[in-house]
């Protein structure tokens, strides 16, 4: 399986570094998970259609205290599939869930899989709601490596107390792009 799950490792250039480490450091340990890690497990296993590795990552993002997580794999790996998994059960629990990608083709897979999604950009766009505090909202930003410096900044600036974000890339996109695997540039 090609998906690589990683949490509180992400490297980017100096501005948007400072501000995600920031972000990210802020945020470890720091949300309540969506499940303990005994139900996040058993979620995982109520899908006898995912791998190994996809059942892993089901329980990582499930279980994690931290607001901020990262997940690479390559095209078909099955990112995709394993997102609807960790989709319904956010929203069993309640949150929100959203998907945002750099380009509208990526924002459209999304789509297919059931993720409410739209570009990054269309998101900012946007006049920041006040109520957003109330909520919580489960992101998915997809091709996160390809997003720019700005829009990051601003995208993580708009979290509100109880949302958390799952920073998706594709490495050998990242590499077709001058970016390597860490998401430096």
């Amino acid at each position: 399986m090609g998906i690589r799950f990683s949490l509180g490792k992400f490297v980017a250039t100096s501005e948007v570094a400072r501000a995600r480490q920031r972000v990210w450091r802020d945020g470890q340990n720091h949300i309540e998970p969506v499940f303990p890690r005994p139900q996040s497990i058993a979620v995982a296993d109520q899908h006898p259609h995912l791998n190994r590795a996809q059942k892993t990552v089901v329980e990582d993002v499930l279980s994690s205290p931290d607001r901020i997580q990262g997940i690479q794999g390559f095209a078909g790996s099955g990112k995709t599939t394993t997102f609807t998994v960790i989709r319904n059960a956010a929203e069993q629990q309640g949150y929100q869930v959203e998907g945002f990608a750099s380009t509208s083709r990526a924002a459209r897979q999304l789509n297919e899989a059931a993720i409410e999604a739209g570009t990054l950009q269309g998101f900012l766009a946007r006049t920041a709601d006040p109520d957003v505090a109330e909520r919580k909202h489960f992101y998915l930003v997809d091709e996160s490596s390809l997003a720019r410096t700005n829009q990051m900044r601003e995208f993580l600036t708009r979290l509100g107390p109880h949302d958390r974000v799952l920073l998706i890339g594709d490495t050998r996109q990242d590499q077709l792009h001058g970016r390597n695997h860490r998401g430096e540039q």
